[in-house]
């Protein structure tokens, strides 16, 4: 009963939710703040997540591909300008 009166008035009812609201988004350890920051970092994780497979999985195919000579032979002139004796290379920008 003492309740009952107590919530009877609308200006107490407001009051008490709005310092309830207070203490969910600011004040509690597990505030919404907090749940929002970590849901950010999650999804900011995740896509990092999917950029790092996305590129193990091309330095895979590339590590396979080594494998052939042909391709190793191409790789080597391509990214690191390497050349047989007989020849002179000539790079082009």
């Amino acid at each position: 009963m003492i309740l009952g009166k107590f919530f009877k008035d609308r200006r107490l009812w407001l009051i008490t939710i709005a310092v309830f609201i207070l203490v969910i988004t600011v004040f509690d350890k597990n505030n919404l703040i907090e749940a929002w920051r970590l849901k950010q970092k999650i999804n900011e994780l995740e896509a990092q997540k999917d950029y790092y497979q996305n590129k193990i999985t091309e330095d895979s195919t590339i590590l396979e591909n080594l494998k052939d000579d042909w391709f190793l032979e191409q790789y080597a002139r391509e990214h690191y300008l390497m050349k047989r004796e007989d020849e002179t290379i000539y790079l082009l920008k």
